[in-house]
């Protein structure tokens, strides 16, 4: 019997990023393993040369988004005086 995968929040056909990094992590544990054939050696490099492709597009469209919400002015709230003190005085300095 098959396990139901969780919704993920994904279209359907398409695998969340979390999902790519487990079957990535899974390919590298069976390739590291050394006991795959040369052929399921070669197929499980493909797969996982391709997942890394689709993980490194899907972090690069996370980047854009994190760029354009803080240009757009929702950049996390400032320091904590208490930091803004230790930041003025130097890290290395006593505070009296």
């Amino acid at each position: 019997m098959k396990r139901k995968e969780p919704d993920s929040g994904a279209p359907p056909g398409e695998i969340s990023f979390e999902q790519m990094m487990e079957r990535l992590e899974a390919l590298v544990s069976k390739l590291e393993r050394g006991d795959l054939s040369l052929e399921e050696s070669i197929r499980a490099y493909e797969e996982g040369t391709k997942l890394a492709k689709q993980c490194k597009a899907v972090l690069a469209e996370a980047e854009k988004r994190i760029q354009r919400l803080t240009q757009e002015g929702a950049a996390p709230a400032p320091a904590s005086r208490e930091y803004a003190d230790e930041e003025e005085r130097g890290a290395d300095e006593l505070p009296f």
